[in-house]
C-alpha cells in the first residue's frame, strides 16, 4: 500500500468501522491489487504455450506487455485466448485465497460481492480523501513515532524495524482516524508489524494437503499481536479483521518506502542532496504544493512527487498481480500481469529504465502512464492513484512524506550501515531484502544541523541557511 479500494458494511461500531476501511484498502492497486498476489512463484510459460496442467498453482502464464497487462488485470484473460468465462471480480478474488486462510480475513480479495465491494471502495475513499490540513496530523504521528523508534541506548538500530514502526503506525492513524493512539504501545505494534511480516513469508510455502501449517488458527503469536494492538477485536468475525486493512495499507507500503530511502539516502546519486532536500522540505510542510513545487537548486528542478512517482516506478507495491483464467471447456490456470517488468521495460522507459532517476518525470511527455501502473489498472484502479480532484494525491504522498520524514530524522545523526553504490541497478525487491541493514549512529558533521548547510549538487555549490529549507 498497496498505500485501498473496495468493500464495506454499515457503519456502526468503531471495530466495524475499521473493517469496513479494511476491506476497502484491499480493493484497491497501491493498497490493494498487490498484496494478494505475490504469494504464487510459479513457473513462467509464454504466451503460446498455454496449457492447463492438473493443478493449476504449477503453472503461471506471466506478462510484462503494457497492453497484455491491462488486459489481465481487467478481465484475467492472457493473450490469445477466448474471454475469460470467470467474472472480473471472481478472477480476482480465487488466487487470493491463500491470504485468507494466512490471516483469516474477508474482503473484496477474497470475496467477490459486488456490491460490499462498491461501498467498502465508499468508505476508504473517506479515509484518504482527507483535507489537506490533516496531512499535518499524519506528519505529526510519523514524525514522532521515527523520533521514539531511534532514541535507543546504542550506536546502531534494524532498520527494517523503523520502517515498519513509522509506516505501521502512520497507516494506523489514517485507517483508524478515531482511535486513541495512546492504546498500544511503540512496542506492540512494531511486534505487529514483524509478525505479518513473518506470516506472509510463511504462507508462501506451498502445502499439499488443505491444512497447511501456516493457518491463521494455528498462528498463536499472529493472533495476540493483533489483539494486544486492537483489543476490541473479535477473533470469530473475519469481516472485522484489522488485517483486512493492515495488509493493503501498511505491508505495500513500508517496502517501497525503504526502498525509495535507500536510493536518496546511501547509494551516492549525483543529485541525491537535492533529493533530499526535496522530501524534507516536504515533510515539515506537507501541502499539495510543496509536494509539487520544483525546488529550483542548480542541475534539478525535480519536486518530492517526482521522487515519490519514481519510486513507485522503479519498486511497485505490486510486483505482480494475479487473476485466474477458466475457458469454455472450464479448464483454468493463474496468469499474471509483471508490474515490476513493464515499469522497467525500455520500449516505454528509454532513458536507463533500471536506474533511479526522479528527473525523468519532470515535463514527462503525455501517454507515459501506459506503462505506469502501481496502483493497478482499470476497473481495479487503487483510490491511493487518484490524482485529480482531491485534497492530496495519497499514494505519491504517503510515500513522500514517510521518507521525507526518515530523512529528516537521520538527518546528520545517522547513516545506513554500508553504501550501496548506484550501479545503474535497481535494488533488490526480494521481501526479505536489506533485512540485515542496520542505521549507525553518523560519525561525522556532514550535513549537520547548524547555522548553514552545505547542498552539493556536482557541478556547484551552493549555501543555504536553515531558515530558508521550507520556504
Amino acid at each position: 500500500m498497496g498505500f485501498l479500494s473496495s468493500k464495506i458494511c454499515e457503519e456502526s461500531s468503531p471495530v466495524l468501522a475499521s473493517t469496513l476501511a479494511s476491506v476497502a484498502l484491499i480493493g484497491c492497486g497501491f493498497f490493494l491489487d498487490r498484496l494478494f498476489f505475490v504469494s504464487q512463484e510459479s513457473p513462467i510459460l509464454q504466451p503460446a504455450d498455454l496449457h492447463f496442467p492438473k493443478n493449476q498453482s504449477e503453472a503461471c502464464l506471466q506478462t510484462a506487455n503494457a497492453a497484455e497487462c491491462r488486459e489481465i488485470i481487467k478481465s484475467g484473460t492472457p493473450p490469445g485466448a477466448s474471454k475469460n468465462t470467470l467474472s472480473a471480480l471472481e478472477a480476482r478474488a480465487r488466487p487470493n485465497q491463500r491470504l485468507k486462510l494466512a490471516f483469516g480475513i474477508e474482503s473484496c480479495f477474497t470475496s467477490s460481492d459486488e456490491k460490499s465491494c462498491k461501498s467498502f471502495r465508499t468508505q476508504v475513499e473517506k479515509l484518504l480523501y482527507v483535507e489537506e490540513g490533516e496531512w499535518v496530523n499524519f506528519a505529526s504521528t510519523a514524525r514522532q513515532a521515527t523520533k521514539e523508534a531511534l532514541d535507543v541506548d546504542g550506536d546502531t538500530i534494524s532498520l527494517f524495524h523503523v520502517v515498519q514502526l513509522l509506516t505501521l503506525k502512520t497507516m494506523m492513524r489514517v485507517l483508524w482516524p478515531d482511535r486513541d493512539s495512546k492504546q498500544s504501545t511503540n512496542e506492540q505494534i512494531s511486534t505487529l508489524a514483524h509478525e505479518v511480516n513473518v506470516q506472509w513469508l510463511r504462507s508462501k510455502e506451498h502445502s499439499a494437503d488443505g491444512n497447511p501449517p501456516w493457518l491463521f488458527e494455528k498462528q498463536t503469536s499472529l493472533k495476540d499481536a493483533v489483539k494486544a494492538v486492537f483489543p476490541d477485536w473479535d477473533e470469530a468475525d473475519s469481516e472485522q479483521n484489522p488485517c483486512n486493512l493492515i495488509l493493503p495499507g501498511y505491508e505495500t507500503m513500508w517496502r517501497v518506502v525503504l526502498r525509495c530511502f535507500i536510493e536518496v539516502k546511501a547509494r551516492n546519486h549525483c543529485q541525491a542532496d537535492a533529493w533530499r532536500f526535496a522530501l524534507r522540505r516536504f515533510s515539515g510542510k506537507p501541502t499539495r504544493e510543496q509536494l509539487e513545487v520544483p525546488i529550483s537548486r542548480p542541475s534539478t528542478e525535480v519536486a518530492a512527487v517526482h521522487i515519490a512517482m519514481e519510486a513507485l516506478r522503479l519498486y511497485p507495491p505490486t510486483r505482480r498481480i494475479y487473476r485466474e483464467y477458466c475457458n469454455n471447456d472450464n479448464q483454468k490456470i493463474n496468469v499474471s500481469a509483471d508490474i515490476e517488468g513493464m515499469q522497467r521495460d525500455p520500449t516505454i522507459w528509454e532513458d536507463q529504465p533500471n536506474a533511479f532517476i526522479p528527473e525523468r518525470w519532470i515535463d514527462l511527455e503525455e501517454g507515459y502512464d501506459i506503462g505506469y501502473m502501481p496502483f493497478g489498472a482499470s476497473p481495479f484502479n487503487c483510490p491511493a492513484k487518484r490524482y485529480e480532484n482531491v485534497p492530496m494525491p495519497f499514494g505519491p504522498s504517503m510515500v513522500a512524506l514517510l521518507v521525507g520524514i526518515l530523512v529528516e530524522a537521520t538527518w546528520g545523526a545517522w547513516d545506513i550501515d554500508g553504501e550501496l553504490q548506484d550501479d545503474g541497478r535497481p535494488l533488490d525487491t526480494d521481501r526479505e531484502a536489506y533485512s540485515e541493514a542496520m542505521l549507525t549512529r553518523s560519525q561525522s558533521l556532514e550535513n549537520d544541523v547548524g547555522e548553514e548547510t552545505i547542498w552539493c549538487f556536482c557541478d556547484s555549490c551552493v549555501v543555504r541557511t536553515n531558515a530558508e529549507m521550507f520556504e
